[in-house]
């Protein structure tokens, strides 16, 4: 039986995987934090 995957073409694909995963994690919670405005952050405090 032979390898038919390398090292870079399964490492390329996972990685790009946990970045795409990184930023759609961030960008929802930023989107919310922008859309607030000054007096509604301090008024949570």
């Amino acid at each position: 039986m032979t390898d038919v995957r390398d090292a870079p073409t399964v490492g390329l694909p996972a990685l790009a995987g946990v970045l795409i995963a990184a930023v759609g994690a961030a960008a929802v919670p930023a989107r919310r934090a922008a859309r607030l405005t000054v007096s509604e952050v301090l008024h949570n405090e």
